[in-house]
């Protein structure tokens, strides 16, 4: 055979770096943004996570550069956070979850009290607890992937005192293309600055 294109390079394919397997580990918070919700009747916090000891240590932002270098430049950072501030009308359980996960970055971070300054979020210590998700594929096959489920206390992921969570089902019913504008709170391609 002849060559077709010059400058090749081998390299793999597929199946590069991880994402991080269901448990917990230690993280901090390393950007903060604000975004409008899917419904436009909120400002959402939307957090850039990263692992910040043990075997995963900086797994978010290696799996982010492996896929920057085999996909091109148009990937989305997979650690990060979405909390949706609870308004008046909300059902309780989004004012429970909200409170909960700021209670956690509260407990990590001694002297730190949330004041609804999203920025001074940025640095700030905390346990995550990663999660499986299923989803549907763009060709509608059941897949899946691992998520960030939710936060805790530092000290409780560093004495094994969270439960696994329960895998999030989010898989279509029907076989129909997914949506080009994204599902679940990975979709965050708006970005310019920080890529999350």
């Amino acid at each position: 055979m002849k060559p077709t294109y010059s400058g090749y390079e081998g390299k793999r394919s597929r199946g590069g770096v991880q994402l991080p397997p269901v448990g917990q580990y230690e993280a901090v918070i390393q950007a903060v943004k604000t975004e409008k919700s899917y419904s436009g009747d909120r400002d959402e916090i939307i957090m850039m996570i990263e692992i910040t000891e043990g075997e995963y240590k900086d797994q978010y932002h290696k799996v982010f550069e492996d896929q920057k270098e085999r996909y091109g430049g148009d990937v989305k950072y997979k650690g990060s956070f979405k909390l949706r501030p609870p308004i008046d009308g909300d059902d309780p359980w989004i004012k429970k979850v909200f409170e909960g996960n700021l209670w956690c970055v509260e407990q990590s971070n001694p002297g730190y009290a949330w004041d609804w300054d999203e920025k001074k979020l940025v640095g700030k210590k905390i346990g995550i607890n990663v999660r499986e998700r299923l989803y549907t594929g763009n060709d509608g096959s059941d897949r899946s992937t691992t998520e960030i489920g939710q936060f805790e206390p530092i000290d409780d992921v560093r004495n094994g005192k969270c439960k696994e969570m329960k895998v999030r089902d989010g898989r279509r019913s029907d076989s129909a293309p997914a949506s080009t504008t994204g599902e679940g709170f990975t979709d965050v391609s708006a970005v310019v600055e920080v890529p999350f």
